[in-house]
């Protein structure tokens, strides 16, 4: 029997070729599987939820948070595309229904300015709302401390800021007044003007059934759709969408002392002595509810 013997270089490579495979990765834990992301909070729910809790505050008027159902904030402005970044213009806000709840929800992320009458309670009726408003805002600086107040009163005071700096305009149950002073055109100009390219004009107002015939002059408050829209597209705006948020079929039009007739003024009790009378005319009206209103969103192209 012969023994063959390998020289050494040809035994490492018979060992190398003939050895076992590399040893397979330790085991460790199963991964994880990857959770998914959270969809991001979409503008209208985080606005709705801020829209809800500036309602709650204790900074509201009572009387003001009475209206809540008949005013349909949160519906209203989520609608007409508010978001919290929003630079937004409230047009006179008389006694600051509405500026009660946009001063919270712009507080941190956005900024809201109030365009007012100058404040001169000499100059009587716009004078005297003037100067309520900044006294309310004055009085509660941790809710309205961040709002900028800019003095707007055709035709003596006609800008609303600089050219484009503006996200959102809210002029709310003002056109009426427009209409019958006949400053629709400058009021919707100044607005145009200071709204930047795809900014929004939100409007809501006392509707006059399209059927009716339509007379600024009379001063009743209602005002057609077709006027209003007509107004803003001269303007330079295009009429975006229409909603029926602020609806209120059982409102006819046709009051003796206009949309005044109804909640909040019921002027038509405001002269009944007896107190039985009284409180029968304010149940009627109240049935009825506040006016039939138009809520329209615009947009600048």
């Amino acid at each position: 029997m012969m023994i063959r013997l390998f020289s050494p270089l040809l035994l490492a490579v018979l060992l190398i070729g003939c050895g076992p495979a590399e040893p397979p990765e330790p085991e460790g834990p199963t991964p994880r599987p990857v959770p998914e992301r959270p969809e991001p909070v979409q503008p209208e729910t985080d606005l709705r939820d801020a829209v809800r809790a500036a309602m709650a505050g204790e900074h509201r008027l009572a009387a003001h948070q009475a209206r809540d159902d008949q005013r349909n904030p949160e519906d209203t402005l989520a609608f007409l595309g508010l978001e919290r970044e929003h630079r937004a213009i409230e047009i006179w806000p008389g006694a600051g229904w509405y500026t009660e709840i946009l001063a919270p929800v712009l507080r941190d992320q956005g900024q809201l300015v109030v365009a007012n009458y100058p404040p001169d309670p000499d100059t009587g009726y716009m004078g005297r709302v003037g100067q309520q408003l900044l006294d309310k805002l004055e009085a509660d600086p941790d809710v309205y401390g961040r709002v900028e107040v800019v003095q707007f009163a055709p035709p003596a005071y006609t800008s609303l800021g600089e050219p484009g700096s503006a996200d959102f305009v809210l002029l709310s149950r003002q056109f009426h007044g427009l209409a019958s002073r006949g400053t629709e055109e400058v009021v919707l100009g100044a607005i145009h003007e200071v709204l930047r390219s795809g900014g929004v004009l939100g409007v809501i107002q006392h509707r006059l059934p399209q059927d009716r015939d339509f007379d600024p002059e009379e001063q009743t408050g209602y005002v057609p759709e077709s006027f209003v829209i007509a107004a803003a597209e001269r303007a330079g705006f295009e009429l975006d969408d229409r909603s029926e948020v602020n609806a209120n079929p059982r409102d006819t039009a046709d009051h003796e002392f206009g949309v005044w007739t109804l909640p909040p003024s019921f002027r038509a009790c405001a002269e009944i002595v007896d107190d039985v009378e009284m409180a029968e005319c304010r149940e009627r009206y109240a049935a009825i509810g506040e006016s039939d209103r138009m809520t329209l969103r615009f947009v600048k192209p």
